[in-house]
């Protein structure tokens, strides 16, 4: 089920963006981070829709999964939920989609081991990728939801 930050379901995701963007040129940003808990895993992908000088909407929707017993088995299920969601938008609205990947470009993290794989799945697909850290749909805002952070806010 997909919600708002402040907590509104939303019935499909897709006309939700087309009822955001309508004629507009806007940006849609994607992106998906993940928190082991305990004996599962839960899953959140990210939809930021910016209205330059405006703020902009954000929509999350939850997955939760069996534990994943690796780094790659994590961050390229979190690109493959980012996709099907990118996939899903792009068949509905004409604008730009940008896929966010939460893998790090820096050598010194073992995530950058992936990221030449995991930015090759989201450019194959057709759409724009940004990695760590210029990778903010997923770093912060899909890391400020999975957290929790956005249930603290008053």
């Amino acid at each position: 089920m997909w919600k708002s930050l402040s907590g509104r379901r939303i019935e499909d995701i897709v006309d939700e963006v087309i009822s955001v963007v309508g004629d507009l040129e806007r940006v849609v940003h994607i992106g998906t981070d993940s928190k082991l808990r305990g004996s599962h895993i839960d899953f959140v992908t990210v939809i930021a829709i910016l209205n330059p000088g405006r703020g902009g909407r954000v929509y999350f929707e939850l997955e939760r999964s069996q534990k994943v017993h690796s780094l790659p088995q994590k961050l390229f299920r979190e690109t493959e939920l980012s996709l099907t969601l990118a996939t899903r938008v792009s068949a509905a609205v004409a604008q730009d989609i940008v896929v966010h990947v939460d893998a790090n470009e820096d050598e010194r993290h073992r995530s950058s081991r992936y990221l030449k794989a995991l930015a090759g799945m989201v450019v194959g697909y057709g759409f724009r990728v940004l990695v760590k850290p210029h990778a903010w749909c997923a770093t912060h805002v899909a890391d400020f939801v999975v957290n929790e952070k956005h249930l603290r806010v008053a």
